[in-house]
């Protein structure tokens, strides 16, 4: 019986040396962390429109908060630009930035982020996104860009 109860002892022991701390929560940060994000859009022109399509909004490399990436990861037009933003409005714009996937460039105009502005899918309150976008491959046309912030929960993914 002694022998059971050391065993006992020593195995126990052994799987609570063996557990591993977590690491501590580190919050990510950027300059643009206010408008970085997941989105669900739908772009749209007359007689046209997108189901929902995820699109990033991201810090670029060096960091600043006049800019941010806006990718639409291949989902749509193969759009990947660096756009001007404005932190403190959450608005965001730019003329002839040059696309990183493909050589036309892409004109972003009266971009907005609105917090708590949207409703998911299923009716979830999240942030809304709204713009217009140009493309020197379609001069003259001018697509309406609308979505909400991603939720996490299953229900709103499309």
């Amino acid at each position: 019986m002694k022998k059971y109860l050391i065993l006992i002892f020593v195995v126990f022991g052994s799987i609570l040396s063996s557990c591993d701390k977590k690491a501590e929560y580190v919050e990510v940060d950027s300059q643009v962390v206010g408008a970085a994000g997941e989105w669900w859009i739908k772009f749209s022109k007359t007689g046209y429109e997108t189901g929902y399509l995820k699109v990033l909004t991201f810090n670029t490399a060096a960091d600043l908060p006049t800019e941010m990436w806006i990718w639409d990861k291949g989902n749509w037009l193969g759009i990947k630009v660096k756009c001007p933003v404005n932190i403190s409005d959450l608005t965001f714009a730019g003329t002839n930035l040059v696309n990183a996937t493909t050589s036309m460039t892409v004109t972003v105009k009266n971009g907005k982020i609105t917090k708590d502005g949207g409703l998911s899918t299923s009716g979830n309150v999240t942030d809304k996104i709204t713009f217009d976008i140009e493309l020197s491959s379609e001069p003259g046309v001018t697509y309406k860009a609308e979505g909400t912030r991603k939720t996490g929960f299953v229900e709103d993914e499309h």
